[in-house]
This record gives structure tokens, sequence and C-alpha cells, in this order.
């Protein structure tokens, strides 16, 4: 019989709900989320002042339940592999990504209280509480798909904000150097120059600062037709990289050949085996999906026959992807214990291909 603590964290974890209770978990808990976020909103309006204690009261027992929602997340977080380690586990979960934005959304509620109401600080807590839409992420694959596109583009998008960045400088300072003699207040510094550099090369121009000096007009000509083009260079990265992964999700009969193997678990072994499969380490799907291993199935047989299904451009490579990377290293020294044959070897190196004799398009 499976433990409470397990329980608890099936029911929380979004994903495939198995029952009625963890899809209704999921959208009550979407629910608070929104409702947080529009509380926010609404207390920022000088109409809503009048119910403001309604909304007060509702923000507050939003945020009870998404503190529950946190206790019982680093509580039952040893569940899954990747944080198995009672301590170290609990301590790799709340310093992740969902679980620093989970303790930064319950923050400014609990540290508002020690603020001065008249302060900056106070209006900056309460404003920081928006930061609570981005638990959303844990409900929406979308936000993990523009993970996916900023981890695949990061070299690019580095390179481009350097080469945006020396030009901002260069502009600049070329603009101090000519226009500091005719507008010393406005063009004091290469600095305060600078805002003149983003606004005008970013295409906002906004007019408050301008050059007057026909020196500063040619630099500022020269400066708004390379901004043009290297301020768009993050967009079209931006945008190959979508293209790219909308890309790999889509089958193409062609491209895609279909790859069936199989393995054998220890008999003794097969609940156990079961149940790791139930929350794979989300960093292991990501790299799955990079790699294309696509439309991954695995089925299990009673007696441990284990077959596995996956669509692939290359099999070759996808396999040769997966063995660089860390995570499946580390993924394979785990489960090498649940399988029968060769001690030692990983278990995607023991996989036996299964011919394919028949297929209906």
């Amino acid at each position: 019989m499976r433990s409470l603590r397990t329980r608890v964290y099936e029911w929380l974890e979004p994903g495939e709900q198995s029952n009625r209770w963890e899809h209704v978990i999921d959208v009550f808990l979407v629910f608070l989320i929104l409702a947080s976020v529009i509380v926010v909103v609404l207390q920022s309006m000088p109409d809503m002042a009048a119910h403001d204690y309604l909304l007060s009261e509702l923000e507050r027992w939003c945020v009870y339940f998404f503190t529950l929602e946190y206790a019982l997340r680093v509580w039952t977080c040893v569940e899954n592999p990747r944080y198995a380690q009672p301590w170290r586990g609990r301590l790799r979960y709340m310093t992740s990504a969902m679980g620093v934005i989970d303790l930064l959304a319950l923050a400014p509620f609990y540290l508002a209280p020690l603020a001065d109401s008249n302060t900056v600080v106070f209006r900056l807590l309460r404003i920081f509480r928006l930061i609570r839409v981005l638990k959303f992420g844990r409900y929406n694959a979308s936000i993990g798909l523009l993970g996916r596109v900023f981890r695949s583009r990061r070299e690019e998008l580095l390179l481009s904000l350097v080469l945006v960045v020396t030009l901002v400088v260069i502009s600049s300072t070329f603009m101090y150097a000519v226009e500091h003699d005719a507008q010393p207040v406005a063009f004091s510094s290469i600095p305060a120059a600078m805002w003149w550099g983003i606004v005008t090369m970013t295409t906002v121009g906004y007019g408050d600062v301008f050059p007057v000096t026909t020196a500063g007009k040619v630099v500022a000509g020269i400066s708004v037709l390379l901004g043009v083009g290297l301020f768009a260079l993050p967009a079209g990265i931006l945008a190959s990289g979508f293209s790219e992964e909308m890309q790999k999700h889509r089958k193409s009969p062609i491209a895609y050949q279909r790859v069936c193997f199989y393995l054998q678990v220890k008999r003794d072994r097969l609940e156990e085996y079961k149940e790791r499969h139930r929350d794979v380490w989300p960093e292991m799907l990501n790299a799955l999906s990079e790699a294309g291993w696509c439309n991954y199935s695995l089925f299990l047989r009673e007696d441990g026959l284990l077959i596995g299904y996956l669509e692939t451009p290359d099999f070759d490579e996808a396999l040769r992807k997966m063995a660089a990377t860390g995570v499946n290293r580390r993924w394979q020294e785990q489960m090498a214990e649940f399988f029968e044959g060769i001690p030692g070897r990983k278990a995607d190196e023991q996989m036996q291909r299964i011919e394919e004799v028949f297929h209906l398009d």
C-alpha cells in the first residue's frame, strides 16, 4: 500500500491525473493563483478602496493555502528520485526554480507587516506579489517550451546582447563627445548619454534627449541604422528557436523512424520500477525531448518483459545525444539494478531492437 506521503505527492504534482482528486486539486490551485493575482491588480485601483478589507481577506486565505501547499511540497518532494535524500533532497527542491518561486510568492505577505506602510519598500512588497503568476509555469507546458528555447539559443542570445551593449556604449561615447559642449546637462556624461542611446536604438524615441549639432545628428543617424539591425537580432533568434522546438513535436512519416526494443526487468523489482517512472526527473524529460525522442513509451508485462517504443529521425544519433548528457548518466546508474543482463552495463547499452514487419499509416 502506498504511503500517505506518496499519495499527497501525486495529488500535488500536475500531469496526467489518474483520479478525480488530482484533477480537482490542480484546478483549485490554478484558481487560487489566478484569484491572488487579480486581488493584487484590483488593490492598485483607487475605486476599489471601499472593498480593500474583502480583497485583503481573500488574499490572506490564498496565501494560507499557498503556505500549506509549499510545506506539503517540501515534505513530499523526496518521492521524486531527484530529491530522494531527506535533507539534501529537500534543500535542492527549495533552491530549484519552482521552489524559489513558491517561496518568493509567500514572502511579500509575511514581510509586509515589518515595513512601514508609507515607504517604497512596502509598496514594492505589495507589487512583488505578482510573482505568483509564475506559479502557472507548473501547470502550463508553454513555460517549459520557453525555457527550452532560451537554453538552446543561450549562446546566440548572449552574443547578441554583447553586441547590443557594445553598440550602445560606442554610440553614447561618440554622442557625448560631440554634444557635450552644446548640451552639457542632457549629455553630462557617457552614462547619461546611454539613455539617449537606448531609446534611440530601440526606435522608441521619447524625444526628451536629442542631438542639436550636425555631428550629433550624423552619429544619431548611423546609430539608428545599426540599432535597427542589431536590436532585432534577439527577436529573430527567439523566433527561430520557437520554430525548431515546435517542429520537434510534429511527426513526419518520412523523416521519423519507428523504433521498438525490449529489456528484461527483474521480477522482484517490478513495482519499484513502475514507481520510479511515475515521476521522471524534469531535466531527464527535457534531455529526451532535445535529443529527438518523440512519442517515447514503455510497456511492462507481468513477467518483467519491458517493451519500449519511440519515434526519432535517427535512433543512433538520439542515443549518442542522450549518452553525452550528465542527467542520462545519473539516471542509467540508478536504473541499472532493475534489469537482468550483463552486470555493470547500462540499460540503454542492452536494448534489443525489434524488427518492424508491418505498419498501418
